[in-house]
């Protein structure tokens, strides 16, 4: 007997060099739940299409590359940190 699964629940693609994700696809990528993604997108942050209305949400992959290049963190050069002294054994 096979189970029906949450409709939020996030699945791995098939393909990951396919062109488009869905919503639970992206959650997977993310490593995050679908909801999350539907913030992102809520605020603006990832584009997303839907052929009809009440339909299938899908994203692109370059929509998702440039998601991620815009939000990516890198450090901060030229500062670094001072190493802490310790007191030696008496």
């Amino acid at each position: 007997m096979a189970t029906k699964q949450s409709p939020r629940t996030p699945t791995q693609p098939r393909d990951l060099n396919a062109p488009f994700f869905n919503l639970r696809e992206v959650a997977w990528l993310w490593d995050c739940s679908v909801d999350t993604v539907r913030r992102a997108i809520k605020a603006g942050l990832l584009p997303c299409s839907q052929r009809v209305p009440g339909g299938l949400i899908i994203v692109s992959r370059e929509d998702l590359d440039a998601y991620h290049q815009a939000t990516r963190t890198v450090p901060i050069r030229g500062r670094r940190r001072r190493p802490t002294r310790t007191k030696a054994a008496a």
